[in-house]
């Protein structure tokens, strides 16, 4: 596969994805070098900088309600451009952080503004390109960004060896100029008129039965999505099924050399792993979640690999180095498919079933499962899971199973008393 097919068709959605890869070149620099900084040169105890972390994170939970309701008010895309101008004035503000509270005030900032940004982040891409485009250009830009976090991981290592406060400074102010670039993209971006359908369909995609004419382009009842009782079970279900996140940093890391007796290099090799396969699939999965059917029926196959991944670490528990690393490899490819069709099919519904003049608040709410997850999904793998063995594994199985099947119910679509299928009331409100 060539990088050139990794990207969005139009031309919007090439300017999107060259933001994205800026913003992961950044972000993964900072992910890989400042712990480092903040521990080892500024002085601040690791404790208090993951209390910091914690902290914001709750935050970040909160985070994207706000502004998704500003964002229905004054528009997506000002909003967006802002944040991601807030978070360039955050890592720029890192190089003059020389104690706890600095870090902490600056930690919390760019973190609420991140975790606002990202559920905005959809619905541009669903103002700027064609409704046939959308899932693909999301895809794109996840492909992308997995791409450009490699390549900051890579450069901060220059950055580490040097070991000194002027190159950590040189970084921050590198970040803060990669977000202004990217502010810069997306208003580029913004200034064109919205992509039109394209003409031919690409290969993979089908078409959606009795779908409703102008899908993704109507404007649709007004709500609350904290009264809307589906939109609600979906968002629940699928910060269940964010948890694969959790399984692959936090407990396959720690399976491998506790459990498994694996040396502790082999986790980066996993991760690479996830890495690669992510790039390769992204888009690859995304022509099959074209339509609100397609992408209901991409969920309902979410939990298979999920699921499989889940039982072979339980059944390589205690097997012995040679079974656990066959056994750790097949599941972490299962693990990475099962993100995948996550990832595409949860973007493709949450849109669909945000009302279009509600879309920023709804993808808002929706968005706060991640948050969620981040704050729930270490603790729930390091006290539950990996000290109970197989049998944790099993019901972290059900789990996702449960998750997918509460997400399909609250997704699927109903027909009104007319019998004729409409979008509009596949949405049930309280």
């Amino acid at each position: 596969m060539k990088f050139a097919d990794l990207l969005p068709a139009s031309r919007n959605g090439r300017t999107l994805a060259l933001g994205a890869a800026v913003d992961a070149v950044a972000v993964g620099m900072f992910l890989a070098a400042a712990t480092l900084y903040f521990v080892g040169l500024v002085g601040i105890p690791a404790v208090a900088v993951g209390g910091a972390l914690t902290a914001a994170n709750v935050l970040g939970l909160l985070g994207p309600a706000p502004f998704g309701a500003l964002a229905g008010r004054i528009g997506t895309l000002p909003v967006y451009v802002g944040l991601t101008l807030a978070r360039a004035a955050g890592f720029i503000a890192y190089a003059f952080v020389d104690g706890y509270a600095g870090y902490f005030a600056v930690t919390c900032l760019i973190t609420v503004t991140t975790r606002a940004a990202l559920p905005l982040l959809q619905v541009v891409v669903g103002e700027l390109e064609s409704p046939d485009r959308r899932t693909r250009t999301m895809a794109s830009l996840r492909a992308v960004s997995n791409a450009g976090m490699t390549v900051g991981f890579l450069l901060a290592a220059v950055v580490q060896s040097a070991h000194s406060r002027a190159a950590f400074t040189a970084l921050f102010v590198f970040n803060g100029a990669a977000f202004v670039a990217v502010a810069l993209l997306i208003r580029k971006a913004g200034a064109r008129p919205a992509a039109q359908p394209a003409a031919v369909a690409e290969p993979g995609d089908r078409p959606e039965p009795n779908a409703p004419p102008g899908r993704g382009q109507r404007p649709g009842p007004t709500g609350s999505p904290y009264r809307d009782r589906r939109f609600l079970t979906a968002t629940l279900a699928n910060s269940v099924l964010l948890l694969n996140d959790s399984v692959l940093f936090i407990l396959v890391p720690l399976w491998m050399t506790r459990q498994a007796g694996l040396p502790a290099g082999a986790s980066s090799v996993v991760l690479a792993v996830n890495t690669v396969l992510t790039v390769v699939l992204q888009v690859f999965v995304a022509r099959f979640a074209q339509g609100f059917s397609n992408a209901l029926r991409l969920l309902r196959w979410t939990c298979v690999p999920l699921v499989l991944s889940c039982v072979l670490f339980a059944a390589a528990d205690g097997g012995g180095v040679a079974v656990a690393l066959v056994a750790v490899l097949l599941a972490v490819v299962s693990l990475t498919v099962g993100e995948n069709l996550h990832a595409v099919a949860a973007w493709e519904l949450s849109y669909e079933m945000a009302p279009e003049r509600s879309r920023p608040q709804y993808l808002s709410v929706f968005s706060m499962g991640m948050s969620a997850q981040l704050i729930v999904g270490p603790f729930l793998m390091t006290a539950f899971v990996l000290p109970a063995g197989p049998v944790g594994w099993l019901v972290l199985a059900a789990l996702f199973a449960a998750a997918t099947a509460a997400f399909s119910v609250a997704a699927r679509p109903f027909t009104v008393a007319t019998s004729t299928p409409t979008f509009e009331r596949t949405v049930s409100r309280v």
